[in-house]
């Protein structure tokens, strides 16, 4: 089933059934899809390059834009070398299809994405799951499942989307430096985000950089579209010439990776975008753990808000509609029981705004917890 029809109005708010409320769904972090400097960008391109080269990379579609997006994703992330490609869900999979003879076992967080999912299940190598964010989970799945000369790949989000975990990666590979393994990041949602410089997951976690393959998107942190797959030469050339994913698919559209270049110059210029992100993220979280509620810790700005009760989340639905709030509920396979709200902040929303959902959220924590009387 699709979501409701939503109409986007200007950064941080939507029309919703003829009502236009604030919006702290998507995961569009500091709205830099609709900025006019990037729109300006989008629509110069549209104008001088049509819309798309209509060819694989490898045939007839390589046009030079498309290498100045990866160098400047490279030069953001600090890796050697990026590679982009269609869309973000894909990125893993083309990274599978590149490095998959290099390993004999794969371990997947058992909240993994979707996207990991499949790119293991493609891959045809034995897998193992291991508790969510757990490391001694992964360290008894390492050594049940391990023989002499296996090497293992931990599959693992660097974001969680649905709370806004960062799971502990530099003890991940800590982990596998006796194995000579890796661990894959699907960064959707820590590109430009997370990280004291935005580079993503492993730099927040402190997390060595030759231990891991950084795989994201460009539409959460930089508000394009499209996947990106950083690391070293020899891993971009790799995927160049061994996915078939990336050898038989369209690249994203060049208006698109006009915006995405400007979105990126914006953000690298601007780092402040960042700091800000974070530190809302951090107060919000904090406030809602006062309240009662289980999101979180660290920078991530994802807040996951539930009763764990559905007849309670209904209640808050409906009075988030009445403080003109955009009630984001999803419930979904993976989801807490009842379902849950999932908040992301972005930097561009207004304290006011922030400020009227916190203050939503706290009249309804006393409105369903009981009184002392009826507590008895």
């Amino acid at each position: 089933m699709l979501g409701p029809e939503l109409t986007f109005i200007g950064q941080t708010e939507v029309l919703f059934e003829g009502k236009q409320l604030t919006f702290f769904g998507g995961n569009d972090y500091h709205r830099l899809s609709c900025h006019p400097e990037v729109l300006a960008a989008l629509t110069a391109a549209a104008a001088q390059y049509g819309l798309n080269g209509a060819g694989s990379r490898v045939t007839t579609g390589n046009h030079p834009l498309y290498r100045s997006l990866e160098a400047r994703l490279a030069a953001f992330l600090g890796t050697e070398a990026a590679v982009i490609c269609s869309a973000g869900y894909l990125s893993a999979t083309l990274l599978m299809q590149a490095v998959a003879d290099a390993y004999t076992h794969l371990f997947l967080d058992e909240f993994a994405h979707a996207s990991l999912v499949d790119a293991a299940r493609l891959s045809g190598l034995p897998l193992a799951r291991f508790r969510h964010a757990d490391p001694e989970s992964l360290k008894a799945q390492l050594a049940a499942s391990l023989q002499a000369q296996n090497r293992p790949l931990v599959l693992t989000d660097g974001v969680f989307s649905n709370s806004g975990v960062i799971p502990p990666l530099a003890d991940y590979g800590a982990l596998l430096e006796r194995y000579d393994g890796r661990v894959l990041v699907d960064d959707a949602h820590g590109v430009g985000v997370v990280g004291p410089t935005g580079k993503g997951s492993g730099e927040e976690s402190g997390a060595a950089r030759e231990r891991l393959y950084q795989v994201g998107t460009l539409s959460k942190g930089f508000g394009g579209f499209g996947g990106v797959i950083a690391g070293d030469h020899t891993l971009v050339n790799a995927i160049r010439t061994r996915s078939g994913a990336f050898i038989g698919s369209t690249p994203p559209p060049l208006p698109v990776v006009a915006a995405t270049l400007c979105a990126i110059d914006l953000l690298a210029t601007q780092p402040e975008r960042i700091a800000l992100l974070q530190e809302r993220a951090r107060t919000v979280k904090s406030i809602l753990r006062e309240l009662g509620f289980a999101v979180s810790e660290g920078c991530a700005p994802i807040c996951s808000v539930t009763f764990l009760d559905a007849a309670k989340n209904r209640v808050l639905y409906d009075q988030l509609l009445s403080y003109g709030i955009y009630p984001s509920f999803i419930n979904y396979p993976g989801c807490p029981p009842g379902g849950h709200f999932r908040f992301t902040l972005s930097s561009a929303h207004m304290d006011f705004q922030i400020d009227a959902l916190l203050q939503c959220l706290r009249e309804n924590v006393r409105l369903t917890r009981p009184s002392a009387d009826s507590a008895g």
